[in-house]
């Protein structure tokens, strides 16, 4: 994102780049992934990014550079900067207001990288994405009481609100949690680098990246032995279980539903073959019509 007005005239990733190229002395890839959140403790209103940074980078031989940790107070600032840039080149904020804002002791703007990975720790990093993408609200923690029409949300203790638990009308309850709501088609989860989607569709061809590919990764995208027989396949083919991995994973992604988990048990399923013969298909299409299950949107006239 280029930034606009008086704080912040530079492109965000040529300044990025030139940063881990004075660390590392050579240019080197990256990774990182960026999940928005916009609630905090009791539901409020409390707009935060979550970030997964890899903590240096690959050159072009494939070795693993490690980047020096860098000055938090600095990116804090930093970010600031650009964020009200953005705000004042949208006409968000006027200039004098900006400006004030700048020069603000205490800004609101905080960087905080105490959680530290290890490369190996495969469980701490699940355990860190799962509470980056948690949901603003915990039905753990809600509480109805119908005696006093309200409701209780209840927290670990809190040095803002000085208490453990906070009472809601049910209307004020409603308007707290449909605030976090994003727009439709709104992205909130963005990888970039290594971690993005077409460089992770990549990694099979460098070796020093297939190497330290999580596990699951690795086994989703193992070769499978070539077919034994006379004739011959293009070199860039996908197998067949690389297709229906790929399959699976885009209409989930796309309709939100994992076509490969059971609807009544929730249990994994797997394919089990694909029929293409048009007698079998209208066979199978007849009787899902008799036993009054057709497919969604299928004209039985259609068949006849």
């Amino acid at each position: 994102m280029r930034t606009g007005g008086h704080y912040g005239e530079e492109d965000d990733r040529a300044c990025r780049h030139r940063n881990h190229r004075s660390f590392a002395g050579e240019p080197i890839r990256c990774a990182a992934v960026l999940v928005f959140q916009s609630a905090g403790e009791f539901v409020r209103w409390n707009p935060h990014w979550h970030g997964l940074f890899l903590a240096g980078g690959f050159d072009r031989q494939g070795r693993f550079v490690h980047l020096p940790a860098m000055d938090l107070a600095r990116m804090s600032s930093c970010f600031r900067q650009r964020v009200i840039a953005f705000f004042l080149c949208r006409k968000l904020l006027n200039e004098r207001l900006a400006k004030s804002m700048i020069q603000w002791t205490h800004s609101g703007f905080s960087v905080d990288a105490t959680v530290r990975i290890p490369a190996g720790s495969s469980t701490t990093r699940q355990g860190l994405s799962r509470y980056s993408v948690r949901p603003p609200l915990s039905l753990q923690k809600l509480l109805v009481d119908e005696g006093r029409d309200a409701v209780v949300y209840r927290a670990p203790y809190s040095d803002y609100f000085r208490t453990d638990s906070k009472i809601f009308a049910p209307t004020a309850f409603f308007a707290e949690v449909l605030q976090h709501l994003p727009d439709s088609r709104n992205r909130l989860i963005r990888c970039y680098g290594l971690y993005s989607p077409r460089a992770r569709g990549t990694w099979w061809r460098i070796p020093s990246l297939l190497r330290l590919a999580p596990e699951g990764w690795q086994r989703d995208h193992a070769p499978r032995p070539a077919a034994h027989s006379g004739q011959q396949h293009d070199e860039g083919c996908v197998s067949a279980q690389q297709s229906r991995g790929a399959w699976a994973r885009l209409i989930k992604k796309l309709y939100e539903v994992d076509p490969l988990t059971c609807p009544r048990c929730a249990q994994p399923m797997r394919v089990l073959a694909v029929i293409t013969y048009p007698p079998q298909v209208l066979k199978i299409l007849r009787h899902l019509i008799k036993i009054a299950k057709p497919p969604p949107g299928l004209d039985p006239a259609s068949l006849n």
